[in-house]
């Protein structure tokens, strides 16, 4: 049995809902558009289908590959404008044809009209979406989440709500009612979500409100008045793609500047000798792992540096500076972390830790003062690894020279 989809082309009623992928693509609770439909179709027993996509074709290929995940054989035809579905069943007459700008569940109930239908749709299609997702539970009446879900326990959720697969939700947040949280979004302390659709990899800021609004990436649109915004404070909202070049050291004028100032400030040195009564070794050997520019825990190699004995504060960082001189270490970056340490990143965006440079100094120095491994510090290093650039590690810099300095 064959089948043929019709990826719907771009619509003017819902051009948000295509700013990063073809509507076909858009997530529904989970799965996408499309990935609902071949898993109504393999149900079915379609052993073919043919894909037919106007609209970032390449973007529908990668995304479907060859079907393995649904047992099914997939061809994707790149298609110069959406044909209709009387011109398929021409082209394709022994064929089944779909046209995928609804629910295989809910017919009457189209996706992509205007803003209110799709979010009427996630409404509907609430009570359902746990059959069409593996790991969903419903952890309280009418509030379902995914696998590997983290929700702090001062963090408040109202039913209705979707909570999708690697979401975190951080302590004080305020999620629903009908607030509908895409795969790998963090909501961030304090914040608040209503009415409202937040898109996969999303970053929601510390006391940051989104009602009656679709939230994805860095655009933010109100679904009711249709009046669009574009983000520009990574704070308040973000995009967790990680899609920033990784560097792992710092160039030569950086270099230069961390070996100056080993130099000049090398009497600490005389200081740490008297205050730790004469020891020979005045350093304390630690071990960490080494970033990679994928966030994983898998195969992570080590390395050793130092620490000034006696101290508490940012002095005892001290020895590091000949680590950025080396070229291990970067001025502003994520704290080393252990292995062990490591091993404790349990979600996708904390994992994020590991896809930044080891530095000297961290956003979470500025923000919190954490050197720990506490959750705070992890939202920071998470989101540094994703916003990382030149001008916000001018910032940082310049809020550790501004800030008075911590017991040493």
């Amino acid at each position: 049995m064959k089948a043929v989809v019709i990826c719907p082309d771009r619509r003017a009623e819902v051009t948000f809902l295509a700013r990063k992928s073809p509507l076909a693509l858009v997530p529904v609770l989970g799965p996408s558009v499309l990935s609902h439909w071949l898993t109504a179709l393999a149900d079915e027993g379609v052993k073919e289908v043919t894909v037919l996509a106007s609209d970032r074709p390449d973007q529908v290929r990668a995304a479907l590959g060859r079907g393995e995940r649904w047992g099914l054989k997939i061809e994707v035809r790149a298609e110069p404008t959406e044909i209709s579905v009387g011109e398929a069943q021409k082209q394709f007459p022994a064929e089944k044809i779909i046209l995928a700008d609804h629910l295989p569940a809910l017919p009457g109930a189209p996706l992509f009209e205007n803003y209110a239908g799709f979010f009427n749709v996630l409404k509907s299609w609430l009570p359902l979406a746990y059959k069409h997702r593996v790991g969903v539970r419903e952890i309280a009446p009418g509030i379902w989440a995914g696998l590997r879900c983290k929700v702090e326990t001062t963090a408040k959720l109202t039913a209705p709500c979707w909570l999708g697969e690697k979401v975190w939700v951080r302590g004080g947040a305020r999620v629903g009612p009908d607030a509908f949280v895409e795969d790998a979004a963090v909501v961030d302390s304090d914040s608040e979500i209503a009415t409202s659709w937040i898109g996969p990899r999303t970053y929601v800021g510390a006391l940051t409100q989104v009602q009656n609004s679709f939230a994805w990436a860095d655009g933010l649109l109100n679904h009711q008045n249709g009046s669009f915004t574009e983000i520009v404070d990574a704070f308040l909202l973000g995009d967790l793609q990680g899609e920033h070049g990784f560097v792992c050291s710092s160039p030569w004028f950086g270099k230069l500047a961390a070996l100056l100032l080993a130099v000049v400030t090398s009497p600490v040195l005389i200081f740490a000798w008297l205050k730790n009564s004469g020891v020979k070794n005045l350093f304390i050997k630690k071990r960490g792992v080494v970033p990679t520019a994928v966030a994983s825990t898998q195969s992570l190699r080590e390395m050793d540096y130092s620490e000034l004995k006696g101290f508490r504060g940012k002095w005892r960082r001290w020895p590091q500076l000949w680590r950025i001189v080396q070229g291990d270490f970067t001025w502003v970056g994520n704290r080393p972390l252990t292995r062990a340490q490591a091993a404790q990143l349990e979600t996708e965006f904390e994992q994020l830790w590991l896809a930044a440079p080891v530095g000297l100094f961290s956003l979470a120095d500025t923000l919190s003062g954490a050197e720990d491994f506490s959750d705070e510090a992890r939202a920071h290093s998470s989101f540094y690894a994703v916003r990382a650039s030149g001008r916000l590690d001018c910032e940082i810099l310049r809020r550790i020279i501004l800030r008075p300095s911590q017991k040493n």
